[in-house]
């Protein structure tokens, strides 16, 4: 008795010492406790959540951060710009042929072939972007207050929301490759969903349950990256769906009708501002309140003029609602209309306001960066934690250690995120 006593002391105070001596008294390996323990199945739904996620964690943190950017850019863009601030008017009053006529007096040399809104038709903060080709063939933007219809600057080469959308859909990099990978991260987003949900035992009860700021740094950010999941579940779930939705648009599927053909006209023949406010008022009396957001010449001979904007239906995107003309004629030749679309056409003209938030002006906009803040921080700290839990270079001293749980893919994805966006700013 004395002698098991002091065996059950020692292993009380040396651990594995007392396992062996417990081990051998049973006439087992003295590890056979161990290896058990060690050779425990991980769950595959935590497998996945850990492992697949983790891999492109640092990538998938970027494109969210990108496109929580690109949502806000044009609000950003106004802060530092004073010409694309509109002064006071009353939207769906605009003169939209007065604008036309300001741009084209303002630079007579040019050939003008649309005029839309900055933003929604909604946001009054903003000028009217009218796109013009200069003599030396060279696009360019020029900009209008829809509130005095005069013309307040010009401006070339991308604006600041153009490289924030191009940096978050392809990174400036050629061809469609990219653009298929970025938009497959959707099922990685959708994947991360259903199986935290499997993992986080009764998640429901997690709504409100506080962070443990007492404890260590893994176990608080942990709890923050479960409760900004659980809140951001039908944000996660949008923004997955849609970037789906992209996938399979641009690998062919298109439920979107094509739009009348006109008589074939040149696009360059130039048309007048007295022709686009004509335009303008018959699609407002073909549908009565109709929020016009932009009009747009032919993009090619056949191709009519488009007058688009909202009109009786909710998150669809300005172009759903359209009223075609043939140029040569003036005529009205024909229209689309949301609420009436099949199902399918209308997922086509959901997919954009619903992935950035645009459906309900500023306020939308701004709730979509706010979770896409906390998507981007559940990616990041995912990594976090799993690097903490398996202790990976966290304080080797290796340059870049801490991104050593992405293996394989940890070079790759560095050069993707810092210098393919790097040159891309030096060529904006």
């Amino acid at each position: 008795m004395k002698r098991r006593a002091a065996a059950s002391r020692s292993g009380s105070v040396h651990g594995s010492d007392g396992l062996a001596l417990r081990a051998a008294d049973r006439g087992a390996r003295p590890d056979a406790g161990i290896a058990t323990r060690r050779r425990k199945p991980v769950p595959l739904a935590f497998w996945l959540h850990s492992v697949i996620g983790l891999n492109v964690s640092l990538f998938l943190a970027f494109v969210c951060l990108t496109g929580t950017i690109a949502t806000v850019a044009h609000e950003i863009e106004w802060l530092y710009k004073p010409e694309l601030r509109a002064t006071s008017f009353e939207p769906g009053s605009e003169d939209w042929g007065a604008m036309w006529a300001a741009a084209q007096a303002a630079h007579p040399e040019a050939e003008i072939t649309g005029i839309g809104s900055f933003d929604r038709n909604d946001a009054s903060y903003f000028v009217k972007s009218v796109s013009a080709t200069d003599a030396s063939g060279e696009d360019f933007t020029i900009y209008v207050d829809p509130g005095s219809n005069a013309v307040t600057g010009s401006e070339y080469g991308r604006s600041f929301q153009d490289f924030m959308r191009a940096i978050h859909y392809y990174l400036f990099l050629p061809g469609d490759a990219i653009f298929y990978l970025i938009t497959s991260l959707g099922f990685v987003l959708l994947m991360g969903l259903v199986t935290g949900l499997i993992v986080y035992k009764k998640f429901w009860r997690g709504f409100l349950r506080m962070p443990r700021w007492h404890r260590d740094a893994r176990t608080w950010i942990g709890d923050l990256h479960r409760l900004a999941g659980l809140w951001s579940l039908w944000f996660v779930a949008a923004i997955a769906l849609t970037s789906i939705w992209y996938l399979v648009e641009r690998a062919g599927v298109d439920f979107e009708s094509k739009p009348p053909p006109a008589a074939e006209r040149a696009s360059s023949v130039p048309v007048d501002a007295e022709t686009i406010g004509r335009w303008a008022r018959a699609a407002r009396e073909r549908m009565p309140g109709l929020a016009i957001t932009g009009i747009y010449l032919p993009y090619e001979p056949g191709d009519p003029a488009i007058v688009q904007g909202q009109w009786q239906a909710n998150l669809v995107r300005e172009r759903a609602n359209a009223v075609y003309f043939d140029p040569a004629t003036g005529a009205m030749i024909g229209e689309r209309i949301a609420h009436a679309m099949p199902v399918g056409e209308r997922i086509v003209h959901t997919a954009d306001p619903l992935h950035f938030g645009t459906f309900g002006g500023l306020a939308t906009k701004l709730i979509w960066v706010v979770f896409g803040l906390l998507l981007t921080g559940m990616a990041a700290s995912g990594a976090y934690i799993y690097a903490k839990r398996t202790k990976i270079a966290v304080t080797s001293g290796v340059r870049l250690g801490f991104l050593d749980y992405l293996g394989a893919l940890k070079w790759p994805s560095v050069i993707l995120i810092t210098l393919v966006p790097a040159i891309a700013f030096v060529y904006w």
